[in-house]
């Protein structure tokens, strides 16, 4: 039995695209419990959906779009982003290059983040994903930000309210990648 909050992350996933219109269909009749979480009219307007239907799935996502918080589960999947970087695990990388396409897309706050990831040469992070004493060295100013940043959002200093949109009550001098950035890449030589 899922709850309100499973709900709403399986249907942010689908508005991200991990999961298809074909899944969610077979999801929704695959779970009665859903009816009371969304409220009969709601769901029985997802269950009797033709999702053959060309507007389909541009119809689902407003629909779901107009039921959960992205917020939440945008924040949710840039903490852990971030959590992902300071384990250095497999797929950290990726991981890195992850977080600088959300940069990219308004989350500014990963503007260090992001600049030692594009200013890293193509050939150094080949080198990086077969020597992992390496990647350990590159990673250790990133994983400092990595960290500084989720304290900021655990004490609610930051906090995305909706997809590529943050409120940052961070104190100015907090504010490191507005003011100081040429000083915190001046300190990366090694790329």
């Amino acid at each position: 039995m899922i709850d309100e909050i499973e709900c709403h992350r399986y249907f942010y996933k689908f508005l991200k695209g991990t999961i298809t219109l074909s899944e969610l269909e077979q999801w929704l009749y695959n779970h009665e419990e859903l009816e009371e979480i969304l409220g009969k009219s709601v769901y029985f307007e997802l269950i009797s959906r033709d999702y053959k239907n060309k507007y389909a799935l541009e119809d689902t996502k407003k629909q779901i779009k107009g039921l959960i918080n992205i917020g939440f589960f945008e924040q949710e999947r840039i903490i852990n982003s971030l959590e992902k970087l300071i384990d250095t695990s497999e797929g950290y990388l990726e991981n890195l290059e992850a977080l600088y396409d959300d940069y990219c897309d308004g989350y500014t706050f990963l503007r260090y983040i992001a600049l030692v990831y594009i200013t890293t040469s193509d050939e150094y992070i080949e080198v990086l994903k077969q020597d992992k004493v390496k990647l350990k060295d590159y990673s250790e100013k990133i994983n400092k930000e990595a960290n500084r940043i989720l304290r900021f959002f655990a004490n609610n200093e930051l906090r995305i309210v909706i997809e590529n949109e943050y409120i940052d009550i961070r104190e100015l001098g907090d504010r490191i990648e507005l003011h100081s950035i040429n000083e915190m890449l001046a300190e990366r030589s090694d790329c």
